[in-house]
């Protein structure tokens, strides 16, 4: 096995970040009856950037023509809180990541991580909880700003 940045995962990441998108530019709608999707989509994207900095690619077994049966790609890192997720990742690849976001977005990063930690859990399972707030536009500019930023990371490494 290898880590390297996983462009499977990314695209995945950009998917959920293009969804939430759909909604943030639809003209005329009440973004407050979204708060949730939003929140999930966006959040979810975060997580995924982040898995995919480090993605993990695993050979099975050749055929007797030499040809791999299958090839399995996932995450060297796994949970939901972002900032978890951030701190398991290797040093090289945390600096790398902080760099290229703040290049992005002139934000740091590790505020926004912690503030946005928890987002997906909480917005997708929001009923079970009474109250609270998210910082949509701070989640908005964290799932663009990782997407971004592992990309920029990834064609580095290339």
């Amino acid at each position: 096995m290898r880590a390297r940045p996983n462009g499977h995962i990314w695209m995945a990441a950009e998917q959920f970040f293009n969804a939430a998108e759909l909604i943030w530019n639809t003209d005329g709608i009440d973004l407050n009856r979204y708060v949730h999707p939003l929140v999930v989509n966006y959040a979810f994207s975060c997580e995924l950037s982040l898995k995919a900095s480090e993605g993990l690619v695993k050979f099975s077994e050749v055929t007797p023509e030499g040809l791999l049966k299958a090839v399995n790609t996932e995450s060297a890192v796994r949970g939901h809180d972002l900032y978890t997720i951030f701190t398991k990742l290797k040093p090289d690849t945390q600096k790398a990541i902080c760099s290229e976001f703040f290049a992005s977005t002139e934000t740091e990063l590790a505020p926004l991580l912690k503030e946005c930690s928890k987002y997906f859990e909480q917005g997708r399972y929001s009923f079970e909880q009474i109250g609270g707030s998210y910082s949509l536009t701070g989640v908005r500019t964290l799932a663009r700003g990782l997407l971004d930023a592992v990309m920029a990371y990834g064609k580095g490494n290339a």
